[in-house]
């Protein structure tokens, strides 16, 4: 049992927070297709829900987001600069654009 939980994508941490809020209110797209990929016991499925394309090789020297091409969300900004960090709230901090963009609009600017 844990009250905190990071959740870590090609070696770094992309999501963290409050385990009830990152399940409540899951920010990352990696977080949310872990979600997705858990079996459901009162579901009668054939196949779990798996997270599209391969990690990325840890020895390559890569720009962007390193989940950018496994991304739904994804565009030309995730493939070309590194996400921050950023808090979302309530200490909940996730490292995605359109996490980041979300807010700022949300925030009027």
């Amino acid at each position: 049992m844990c009250e905190k939980v990071a959740i870590i994508y090609a070696g770094e941490v992309v999501e963290s927070g409050a385990v009830l809020d990152i399940y409540k209110h899951t920010l990352h797209p990696y977080t949310e297709g872990l979600l997705g990929a858990i079996p459901q016991v009162h579901l009668h499925v054939h196949r779990l829900s798996p997270i599209d394309g391969l990690m990325p090789d840890p020895m390559a020297q890569r720009t962007g987001c390193p989940f950018a091409d496994r991304c739904k969300y994804a565009f030309e900004q995730c493939r070309v600069e590194h996400p921050r960090f950023i808090d979302a709230g309530n200490g909940h901090r996730v490292r995605c654009f359109k996490v980041e963009n979300e807010l700022r609009k949300g925030a009027g600017e």
